[in-house]
């Protein structure tokens, strides 16, 4: 075996080993916080996810500018000395208390816009974070770099517990939606603290910033596409924000919450892992498609049954956890959920375009996806609350067909080889629908079991369907799932 080979195969091994560290402790403490969200909006009303739906579109948008893309260049640094990483504490110090006091002094002018005097105490809270991050966001960058996760992985559990504990117990005693603020603040002290107690490096930030030049433009480039990629994200509740009542804008943030769960709890674990290694890779021999193009399939095996089924039952999903008063939102969780396949392809293929030194494409992809949301909702505004989530899942065809086409010019693969693996699955679970439509178990009356039933259907079917047609990628899948889990 050449030292190349070696070199690829220890890499393919600790991102295996990392993916295993975040999969097995974030997902039990996903889980845990699974089932406290449930809870939570059982205890609170929709006008506190209205303003905390506000308080996060202006606080998300911020965030962006908190790391500066500057943890993905650290990642992508091919020579990390100690003056470049406190030359990145400095310029994310400086950058963070700019953000401080940008978030904090216009907190009452952005509540006063969305008329709702509760959105100002909550920003203004949630803006001493910045002043923490630049002593999060490097040590996390440096964990990364070596697919090191399973340091950091541990405290993001316990604390991940906590927080959902602290969500649940908050919302219970009636604290509205401060049971959902107050959560935030401590996790990022909490985690902030661990990671400098698991991980040393330089912590006193340099001023003088000759140098590092190539990495900060790198950082700019992710930076704004990071930015854009949260604008089409966000775009609907910010003119949603202004044309409904807070109300009305609540029962929408629960049915995007609930369509996109798995999506947003899943991928960011995905993309820590995936973007340090593919670079890692494209280092070690200058490729890193063949890795891409199993894990497309294997994403792809799981998705579309999955949220294929909770488009067509999650009127019943609804009924029997949060009640049959959140039930109103159940069509447009059929109509998020169903394109939420389309998103997590392109997250998929996302960091493997940033690993081939392209953020540009990235940056782009998202700017014209943010242009064709606006134009979407505004489109489809005139339907009322139900609009804005047509014009959300329409948008999931826009950057889908963005990253998969332009990623396979930047990543010199043939579209037929990234669209063809997807189209087999889909077929399934179409099959799969079709199943649960013919076969009426709704008059059974009991929500619970109705629920059992079409789940185990669901699932007999479109395990049968794939073991019998698609048999080659279900032994495929058997096997990485297997060499994830340690036994292969």
């Amino acid at each position: 075996m050449s030292s190349v080979e070696s070199e690829e195969k220890q890499l393919v091994n600790r991102a295996l080993s990392a993916f295993r560290w975040v999969a097995v402790l974030r997902f039990s403490g996903q889980f845990i916080s699974w089932l406290s969200t449930i809870f939570v909006i059982r205890f609170l009303a929709p006008e506190d996810f209205g303003i905390i739906s506000l308080a996060e579109l202006f606080r998300t948008f911020i965030v962006l500018f908190s790391t500066m893309g500057l943890g993905q260049g650290l990642i992508a640094a091919k020579e990390l000395t100690p003056d470049l990483i406190r030359k990145t504490i400095g310029l994310l110090f400086i950058v963070n208390c700019l953000l401080f006091i940008i978030q904090f002094f216009s907190a009452p002018y952005v509540a006063e816009f969305y008329n709702s005097a509760e959105l100002e105490a909550v920003l203004k809270f949630t803006a001493f974070t910045y002043l923490i991050n630049p002593w999060s966001a490097v040590p996390f960058a440096l964990i990364a770099r070596e697919l090191e996760h399973e340091k950091s992985a541990k405290g993001f559990f316990f604390v991940g517990i906590f927080c959902s504990l602290l969500s649940l117990s908050l919302a219970y005693l009636g604290y509205g939606y401060w049971a959902l603020v107050f959560p935030i603040v401590f996790a990022a002290v909490a985690n902030c603290i661990w990671l400098n107690i698991i991980k040393q490096y330089p912590m006193l930030p340099s001023f003088s910033f000759s140098g590092a030049l190539p990495l900060f433009k790198f950082g700019a480039f992710v930076a704004i596409s990071d930015l854009l990629w949260v604008a089409y994200n966000k775009v609907d509740v910010a003119i949603g924000g202004k044309y409904f009542d807070i109300s009305e804008l609540g029962f929408y943030a629960v049915a995007l919450q609930l369509g996109t769960l798995l999506m947003t709890r899943v991928m960011p674990l995905f993309n820590v892992v995936a973007f340090p290694a593919l670079a890692r890779l494209n280092d070690t021999h200058g490729g890193s498609n063949d890795y891409l193009l199993v894990g497309l399939r294997m994403c792809s095996m799981l998705i579309f049954p999955v949220f294929f089924g909770v488009a067509f039952i999650g009127h019943n999903i609804i009924y029997l956890l949060l009640g049959e008063e959140w039930t109103r939102v159940s069509g447009m969780l059929a109509v998020l959920a169903a394109t939420v396949p389309l998103r997590i392809l392109a997250y998929v293929i996302s960091p493997a375009i940033l690993a081939a030194d392209a953020a540009s494409v990235n940056m782009s992809n998202s700017f014209v996806t943010l242009l064709c949301t606006i134009v979407l909702i505004m489109l489809f505004l005139p339907m009322g609350i139900m609009g804005l989530a047509i014009a959300w899942s329409a948008s999931s065809f826009v950057i889908f067909s963005l990253t998969y086409f332009r990623g396979a010019r930047v990543l010199s693969i043939p579209v037929r080889s990234l669209l063809v693996p997807l189209l087999q699955p889909l077929l399934a679970a179409i099959v799969m629908l079709l199943a649960l439509e013919l076969v009426d178990i709704q008059r059974l009356g009991n929500p619970g079991l109705i629920v059992l039933l079409q789940v185990l259907l669901g699932a007999f079917v479109y395990i049968v369907f794939c073991w019998s047609f698609l048999r080659e990628r279900s032994r495929e899948l058997i096997r990485i799932a297997s060499r994830l889990a340690g036994k292969a």
